[in-house]
């Protein structure tokens, strides 16, 4: 069951596809090249690239900026399209070019075609405090370290336009232009459009965001960041060898695992709820942290080995005592015992084997050091497809059983329980959600 289960998962973690989002523009308005008074198009329903039939101060750019707080924090950005649509342009077929602006720049109300501003709106309006200008990055404050605008001279993407329509970007520097905004690796001051600045006419006039009809879109796909989760043991127990298997350690603070100095072995039992998985989920990394409690005198290094188990099992009110805490307490109903998966007095519930049913190969190994604190067991694919199979069917769940050296005499460790505040077994999981797209093409809800 375990093995299908992982297969199925491993299948579908290869349709973990990206999400779509499409975002509109935040902000956008146009340079217009002047000498004379600062112009500006904050409010306008277009905005401008390419050069004009103007005699002179002709050239217009474009200036786009996304929010992209809609994209989750830590996402892998993997496709990227930049959407704007041309609708009035002369110029016939000609290049444009895409780079990223070094320098925050405002929009305002100005709005040429409301002022009248000629060319469809491409002559300017009189600039409003706060909208960018050829010379500021806002009007009456903060100018541009150089005029018509600040941006990285390499463009991010490139494309061709002619006539009306929709045009596109998309490269490998435009997505990772969004990765680097998204990280914050650097800031997001948006791109600045470039058109044939060097011949007349060039210009395009391209939808804004104000304009109800085809504004600037950017099309991002990515795939979200594994969702992190950890648990506390639902139950643990400890199994002490005896041959009356009347022994346990259900409420007591502290897990065994080994060989004790009289020869007797001790096992420790966990067990976690993963209901709150769901079931489509795609497990991607698990791990265990154990806390040491407690190396005697007599220990020596080894390993500590999780082996799935594969029966139900209990845990009761017993507590263990004596020094250390490491005298088994009389099991209480309900119990796991060394021969009981739950005691009674008629040993109606037993194990298959003595000492606990579990799978023969670990699922996951560490090495026992000489020193107290955490012991780790990283993630494997076998501690993968344990937990694939328990959130696939919580039936299958009786969780592990931890087995230390048991050839060593003395070579015993104590691991704090889910009873001990601050030193309990702690189960780490990493999972994605995926698209769930069978073979014949159609996409589950």
């Amino acid at each position: 069951m375990k093995i299908t289960i992982a297969m199925i998962l491993l299948l579908a973690s290869l349709n973990v596809c990206s999400d779509t989002l499409n975002i509109q523009a935040s902000k956008d308005n146009t340079l217009f090249e002047t000498n004379a008074d600062p112009l500006s198009n904050g409010a306008g329903g277009s905005f401008f690239v390419g050069r004009t039939n103007q005699s002179n101060n002709s050239v217009r750019r474009g200036l786009l900026q996304f929010n992209l707080s809609t994209i989750p924090s830590g996402s892998t950005i993997d496709d990227a399209t930049l959407e704007i649509t041309s609708s009035i342009s002369i110029a016939g077929l000609q290049s444009l070019t895409l780079h990223t602006v070094t320098q925050d720049w405002g929009e305002s109300t100005s709005n040429s075609t409301a002022a009248g501003g000629g060319g469809g709106g491409g002559n300017g309006a009189p600039a409003e405090p706060g909208d960018v200008t050829w010379t500021n990055a806002f009007h009456k404050g903060s100018p541009w370290m150089t005029v018509g605008g600040d941006f990285n001279n390499t463009p991010s993407a490139s494309t061709t336009a002619n006539g009306t329509g929709l045009v596109t970007f998309n490269s490998l520097d435009l997505k990772g232009d969004i990765q680097d905004w998204l990280d914050g690796t650097t800031p997001n001051f948006g791109w600045i459009i470039l058109g044939n600045e060097t011949t007349a006419p060039t210009a395009f006039r391209f939808n804004s965001r104000e304009n109800l009809t085809n504004p600037p879109n950017l099309v991002v796909q990515y795939t979200p960041p594994p969702v992190m989760v950890q648990f506390t043991p639902e139950k643990d127990n400890t199994l002490f060898e005896t041959p009356f298997g009347d022994t346990s350690n259900g409420a007591g603070i502290k897990l065994f695992a080994g060989k004790i100095v009289n020869g007797t072995n001790r096992r420790g039992l966990l067990e976690f709820d993963l209901s709150s998985i769901p079931p489509s989920a795609v497990i991607t990394s698990v791990s265990i942290q154990l806390n040491v409690l407690n190396v005697p005198g007599t220990a020596t290094t080894g390993n500590a080995n999780l082996h799935l188990a594969l029966a139900e099992w209990g845990e009761g009110s017993s507590v263990a005592t004596g020094s250390g805490n490491g005298n088994p307490a009389p099991a209480e109903l309900g119990d796991a015992t060394w021969l009981n998966t739950f005691f009674d007095d008629l040993d109606t519930d037993l194990w298959v084997n003595a000492g606990g049913d579990f799978a023969t190969n670990a699922s996951g190994s560490t090495s026992l050091g000489m020193s107290t604190g955490p012991l780790i067991f990283n993630s494997t694919t076998e501690l993968i497809a344990d937990v694939s199979t328990w959130v696939q069917n919580s039936s299958d769940n009786h969780g592990w059983v931890i087995i230390g050296d048991e050839v060593n005499d003395g070579n015993v460790r104590s691991f704090g329980s889910r009873e001990s505040a601050g030193t309990g077994p702690v189960l780490s999981i990493e999972y994605s959600i995926p698209d769930l797209i069978f073979a014949d093409g159609f996409e589950q809800p």
